[in-house]
């Protein structure tokens, strides 16, 4: 009878001990927990552990890549950048000078096969370009040789007649963008050097935007690729080759067109001619989407931007 309050002693001796050691090894286990997280380094923090990223660094990491990836300007005074505005794809030169800005054409118009623009652009030793005017069609079938309405080169009416009434885009002597429906030697007169005509196929016409408001009476419907040149108030031209016909965008209106424009401070714009005709060359490369079929179209003009010097 004597050992049994004995052994119930030693059983609650037994289990203080176990429950008091348990409870230190759980508070030595939770201060070295805050240890741990109090003590590591920023950078190594867990959601930051090396080869890992937070959803915020994640999103600056990008941030700085598009940076990196942001064409710079190859020449002083030219800039290539990227159009991405909702449903809107495309590219956008500007050109501070407006003289380096010359019309390109195969020669003789009408006579020898258009060029595809990477032809016309090296013809002329330039660095960049665009299409520009309009020419026969034949249903898809045309080789581009052969201008519809005015061409004038070096001051020359190279297509059309100094008679004809033309909706004229094209630049003076000094760079300015001059727009507007006007015969051959009226364009001559207001010193036009360089000049195409453009209507679209259910004739609206060529100026999009004259003392910086839009012409809406010419804002045709349909959205389709685009091409269009303007000018800021300061001089600086504008080329822009809006994508269309694609997975990626359908294309844009011509108030898609004017709203880029007058997004980039153009007070002045001229419409080109677009469609599978609409493509842009920076550098010797085709930087937007030509919705050809085959391959960019043939075709008899181009605005041409030409190297420093």
């Amino acid at each position: 009878m004597t050992e049994k309050p004995r052994t119930t002693e030693t059983n609650r001796f037994r289990l203080r001990s176990f429950l008091l050691t348990t409870a230190l090894c759980v508070a030595l286990a939770a201060l070295g927990l805050v240890w741990v997280l109090f003590s590591t380094p920023a950078e190594m923090q867990p959601q930051e552990r090396e080869g890992e990223l937070s959803l915020l660094s994640y999103a600056e990491a990008q941030e700085e890549t598009e940076k990196e990836a942001e064409p710079e300007e190859t020449e002083p005074g030219v800039r290539l950048l990227d159009i991405d505005e909702n449903r809107i794809k495309g590219k956008l030169i500007l050109v501070s000078d407006p003289t380096r800005v010359i019309l390109g054409s195969t020669d003789p118009l009408g006579f020898v096969p258009g060029m595809q623009l990477p032809e016309l652009v090296e013809r002329y030793d330039g660095m960049a370009g665009i299409n520009a005017g309009g020419y026969a069609d034949d249903n898809g079938l045309s080789n581009g040789s052969t201008p519809v309405g005015l061409v004038i080169r070096d001051g020359v009416i190279c297509w059309g007649a100094a008679g004809g009434r033309y909706h004229v885009v094209g630049l003076t002597e000094d760079g300015r963008l001059l727009v507007g429906e006007m015969s051959g030697q009226e364009a001559l007169d207001a010193g036009i050097t360089w000049a195409v005509s453009f209507l679209t196929y259910d004739g609206y016409k060529s100026e999009l935007i004259v003392n910086g408001q839009v012409r809406k009476e010419n804002l045709g419907p349909g959205v389709n690729p685009r091409t269009a040149i303007g000018q800021r108030e300061d001089g600086t031209l504008l080329l822009l080759v809006l994508d269309g016909r694609s997975f990626e965008t359908l294309g844009a209106s011509l108030e898609d067109v004017c709203s880029v424009m007058l997004e980039y401070g153009a007070v002045t714009a001229g419409n080109l001619d677009g469609g599978a005709s609409s493509v842009m060359v920076y550098e010797g490369e085709i930087v937007n989407h030509c919705s050809s079929v085959m391959e960019a179209r043939s075709i008899p003009t181009a605005f041409i931007v030409k190297r420093e010097g």
